[in-house]
């Protein structure tokens, strides 16, 4: 949507594997900002179709520094990712820094994946080849959410119907990008543009730690978002809100 589309662009990229609708809840929380809002699927999930080419964070971030160009006339953009969105904005930093005007960081990390957790994306990812979807969409999400009792069941029901849309192939696909990427720590050390690094509290795949090496490369103070888990933008938006919007403001 295009609110006074003078001002620096925001782009939101969404975790995985749930689709853009993931950043409902902060555009409704986001009082008037001074540009364009972008926010697309990633290969795969939602209505993006699988391409050609193999597996790579660095097909998506050259895709959306072209995409945003293209629809803003803008040659920088505010770029806020969770979890793999996060993932991709690092590539877009490392790739394209003049199109980084912000940087903002959701449940993410910027190190590279242990060689359990790569072989653990790898062997899902084989498992989900021409399979309808995910066999277990709600034991995806479930993890995914630190909100406990009221309010919780409708928050995993609304995630997991998320997962439950997209194809078997389309998770593969992003799982194996994502196992394939380096660490881009030392990208963000690089940078010199105004940041945040946000992680919920009980976020179980990131967590303090990984937040904290983010921060530390970027000269800023992690925010943690209490009774959010790794999904932090979708189950405290009010909490984001403030951190998404000082970003615009500072860039």
């Amino acid at each position: 949507m295009s609110l006074v589309p003078d001002g620096t662009p925001l782009v939101l990229l969404n975790a995985f594997p749930v689709d853009r609708a993931q950043w409902e809840p902060l555009l409704a929380a986001l009082d008037a900002v001074p540009g364009d809002i972008i926010t697309f699927d990633v290969p795969g999930i939602g209505d993006m179709p699988l391409p050609d080419d193999e597996p790579s964070l660095e097909l998506i971030a050259d895709a959306a520094v072209l995409a945003m160009r293209e629809v803003t006339g803008k040659e920088r953009a505010a770029w806020v990712g969770c979890s793999m969105g996060g993932y991709v904005a690092m590539a877009v930093a490392e790739r394209h820094p003049e199109a980084v005007a912000g940087l903002g960081l959701i449940g993410t990390k910027s190190t590279a994946d242990t060689d359990e957790a790569r072989e653990g994306r790898l062997a899902l990812a084989e498992s989900l080849e021409d399979a309808p979807g995910h066999p277990d969409p709600r034991a995806a999400a479930e993890p995914l959410l630190g909100t406990v009792g009221e309010g919780r069941e409708a928050l995993v029901e609304a995630v997991a119907a998320n997962i439950g849309r997209h194809r078997g192939d389309g998770i593969a696909w992003g799982q194996r990008a994502m196992a394939a990427r380096p660490d881009r720590t030392a990208v963000l050390a690089g940078l010199d543009v105004p940041a945040f690094v946000a992680v919920g509290e009980h976020d179980g795949f990131t967590g303090p730690d990984a937040a904290a090496v983010m921060a530390r490369a970027l000269g800023v103070t992690p925010t943690v978002i209490p009774g959010a888990g790794h999904l932090a933008a979708f189950e405290a938006p009010e909490a984001v809100a403030p951190l998404v919007a000082d970003l615009l403001a500072r860039v």
